[in-house]
């Protein structure tokens, strides 16, 4: 499913955490492992600059083994300039899987990262964003930085509009089946006064429903509800750390037309859960069920 892994570091102090939860990723099928991460374009003197950059690689390298040390292909990249631009032109040239990003919940720490490089990379990528969560144990606030669950979700929660790009998201779904995941929740959320549209939606999510577990071999219920689409994703799950939240990002309603619109911000910035973004154009994992 994510056999190659390109993860974008910022090198703060999240990255140990980060760090230390990808050996969770052999869950999904991870084999190889590409560090990333941009330095400041190369100014006056050089020297200082080529300097700094050797220190960066220095440090990557150091990550490298550890993870090799795990039984990774374990490769690292120093590109300068433009965080964004230049992890995609990587994404470009090595043609990960998917992009694990760490990010904080609830802090103005991880909007500085995720809020200019995230985003930018769901907008301009062509591969799924995978965010980590990396969070203090609490109630202790002095407490070592963690991931709270890096492997397999308990239960993954995909929330519809029924557009064809959220339609994109199945083929990740049914390989999330393939790898062990049994629980899913299917989520429709309706306007507060549309009282007509349940019963469609109820048989647009059974279908799905269908596509995803013909075999019925899964655990998968289907939600329509009523309010906030943000509220609603978070309440069914999305604050639970052990869930994944899977997410079109071309969508209407619930996921916008314009990429990470509102209610998609709301729930990557407000979420516990780890969320998996699916681009419109991200071709499908090979474990993919094939649809009839």
């Amino acid at each position: 499913m994510f056999e190659r892994v390109l993860v974008a570091m910022d090198l703060s102090p999240a990255t140990e955490a980060l760090v230390s939860s990808l050996p969770g990723l052999r869950q999904f099928g991870t084999e190889e492992i590409i560090l990333a991460h941009v330095a400041r374009p190369i100014k006056e003197p050089v020297s200082g600059s080529l300097r700094e950059i050797g220190d960066l690689r220095e440090r990557l390298n150091g990550l490298a083994k550890r993870l090799e040390g795990e039984g990774f292909n374990v490769s690292v990249e120093v590109p300068t300039g433009s965080p964004a631009t230049e992890l995609i032109k990587v994404a470009q040239t090595r043609d990960p899987d998917v992009i694990v990003v760490g990010s904080r919940s609830h802090t103005r720490i991880r909007e500085a990262f995720v809020g200019s490089v995230a985003w930018e990379l769901v907008r301009r990528a062509s591969r799924p964003v995978l965010l980590q969560r990396i969070e203090a144990n609490r109630p202790d606030p002095e407490a070592a930085l963690e991931v709270r669950n890096d492997g397999l979700p308990r239960r993954v929660i995909h929330p519809t509009d029924f557009s064809a790009a959220a339609q994109r998201a199945l083929p990740w779904l049914q390989a999330l089946a393939a790898r062990g995941v049994k629980s899913f929740t299917l989520l429709h959320v309706l306007p507060v006064e549309d009282t007509e549209g349940r019963s469609q939606a109820e048989e647009q999510l059974k279908a799905l429903a269908e596509q995803l577990d013909p075999n019925g071999d899964l655990d998968v219920k289907a939600q329509v509800r009523l309010g906030t689409p943000h509220e609603e994703i978070l309440s069914e799950g999305g604050k639970d750390t052990s869930n994944m939240v899977v997410m079109g990002t071309h969508g209407r309603g619930v996921l916008p037309e314009i990429v990470m619109g509102s209610e998609s911000r709301q729930v990557v910035r407000r979420a516990a859960a780890t969320v998996l973004l699916i681009p419109t154009d991200a071709a499908a994992p090979l474990e993919a069920t094939p649809t009839d």
